[in-house]
């Protein structure tokens, strides 16, 4: 799928998914700032070093990273007309991201079961930590629909050097998922 039609003019594909982009910024950036005046400002934020990450929350955050890399590499792959390679690296993407989603859900039932502690003591920190979380997750399970699209358009050979559009748009897409939960991570690992 070329990124222009008669009716559209040359890179709207592309300036739509970056306001797409621009908005979902926005709303990370927010909630991400509101956590920020909580965990800092807060009456009830528990003192430094009692917020307890979960070990998985490590592991999801290497797998994003990889799959960051898989889907790089399968935009790289498909505009070389390496289509065995570029379906090979879109098979990756898909199983890290599956492989996220998985990690990610013990994770927050164990957030969940520290937050209760928390909450019986009138701390309610861990609240904003699962809806970033779980925002988070929502957006790659969001992805997860155009990823198996075009994988599944992958493997019938639809894409090549020069129709590719949709390829480049998961890509940013990922990425920015990528960047969103480093930023996120980080900023949890900063304040506690």
């Amino acid at each position: 799928m070329l990124d222009t039609t008669p009716d559209n003019p040359p890179h709207t594909g592309l300036v739509g998914m970056i306001l797409f982009l621009a908005a979902l910024a926005m709303l990370f950036i927010s909630g991400l700032l509101g956590y920020v005046l909580i965990r800092t400002t807060g009456r009830f934020a528990p003192p430094r070093g009692t917020l307890q990450i979960p070990a998985l929350l490590w592991g999801s955050t290497v797998v994003i990273l990889i799959s960051s890399v898989t889907v790089q590499h399968a935009l790289v792959c498909v505009r070389r007309e390496k289509k065995s390679h570029f379906r090979l690296s879109l098979s990756a993407t898909l199983a890290l991201a599956l492989l996220f989603i998985a990690l990610q859900i013990p994770a927050l039932r164990e957030l969940l079961a520290q937050h209760e502690q928390f909450r019986a003591r009138n701390i309610n920190i861990y609240g904003m930590i699962i809806f970033l979380i779980a925002l988070h997750a929502a957006h790659v399970l969001g992805g997860l629909i155009p990823l198996l699209l075009i994988w599944t358009q992958a493997l019938r050979g639809r894409y090549d050097h020069e129709q590719h559009a949709p390829v480049r748009y998961l890509s940013l897409y990922w990425h920015f998922l990528d960047i969103v939960w480093v930023v996120m991570f980080a900023t949890f690992l900063v304040l506690d």
